[in-house]
């Protein structure tokens, strides 16, 4: 028991950590595989844009191949769908419902089980582990798995929509390239952009007002009042408006990445201290609101702090 304590309060710490989703992954899926005594662990994550399910993180060596499941094809597909662990004793790959991929070693175990990951009620993905020889799953190994999808869902969820936002803003960016790049004020560029397409100045504001003709959801577009715009060209800017959106919820997202991750990192280190969790994140929104700062620089204080004493 002790040595399971060990390993949860190790993905505790890898959830604390700064590390890339690859990694997180990986070793999410090593560590479930130690906890559940499996001879491999796949994670899937949910690709809402797709609606598939992907194989992003192993605890052993796969070929590297692109693996996808639709919602509803395999194991995994189906416990996506229907949000239910489905356990599989023997035979696993003579299932009806098993998918299999003839590269994947895994695919020929006998025992399966397969958990959703989930937040908010949103499907973030599927663990699965494996087992080469015959076994049957116990109630107290099901719910191990399902603990630890609990435990890592937030994270997953956060950490997994900010790598889709950064691809997708990186596409843009590089479709605008010339005008939208770099970490500088998006508004004088997108000024410099939508003046030189309509020929007339204009002004941006980084905020939507509803009244405005034209107007994005973080941008609104001022024109020079009687002046008309048509199809064309209301088509061509809210596509330049949409993409500077997206940038917009990445650079957010990734900050709001970040400060999680700090905040999280200083409530660990006040709580080898003596506190509860609910008293060190307290702590943390009292010195923030006291000090007038924000809570991911008292976060940050607080780390400080620790590497330098240590």
């Amino acid at each position: 028991m002790t040595r399971k304590f060990e390993l949860i309060n190790r993905i505790l710490d890898i959830l604390n950590s700064s590390r890339d989703l690859g990694e997180l992954l990986n070793s999410i899926s090593s560590i479930t595989a130690e906890l559940t005594d499996a001879d491999s662990c796949f994670i899937y994550l949910h690709d809402r844009e797709s609606n598939e399910l992907i194989l992003m993180g192993s605890s052993v060596m796969v070929p590297r191949v692109t693996v996808k499941l639709k919602l509803g094809e395999g194991i995994a597909g189906i416990v996506g769908k229907e949000r239910k662990p489905i356990a599989i004793s023997r035979r696993a790959y003579e299932d009806p419902r098993f998918k299999v991929f003839r590269f994947l070693e895994q695919d020929t175990y006998e025992a399966i089980l397969s958990v959703p990951v989930e937040f908010n009620g949103n499907l973030v993905g599927v663990i699965n582990v494996q087992h080469r020889k015959e076994h049957r799953y116990t109630r107290r190994e099901i719910l191990m798995v399902e603990m630890i999808s609990k435990l890592v869902s937030g994270v997953l969820e956060r950490d997994w929509l900010y790598e889709q936002y950064k691809k997708k803003a990186e596409t843009l960016e590089r479709i605008l390239e010339s005008v939208l790049v770099g970490d500088e004020d998006l508004i004088p560029r997108l000024e410099y952009v939508i003046g030189n397409m309509l020929k007339i100045p204009v002004k941006v504001s980084p905020y939507r007002i509803n009244s405005a003709p034209v107007k994005s959801r973080h941008f609104t577009v001022h024109l020079p009042e009687g002046y008309g715009i048509d199809e064309e060209h209301r088509k061509a800017l809210m596509l330049i408006l949409n993409q500077a959106d997206l940038i917009m919820d990445n650079r957010k997202l990734q900050d709001e990445i970040e400060e999680r991750k700090l905040v999280e990192k200083a409530k660990g280190i006040l709580m080898k201290r003596g506190f509860s969790e609910e008293e060190a994140y307290r702590f943390l929104r009292k010195k923030a609101m006291d000090s007038r700062k924000k809570l991911r620089d008292v976060a940050e204080s607080i780390i400080l702090s620790a590497e330098i004493f240590n």
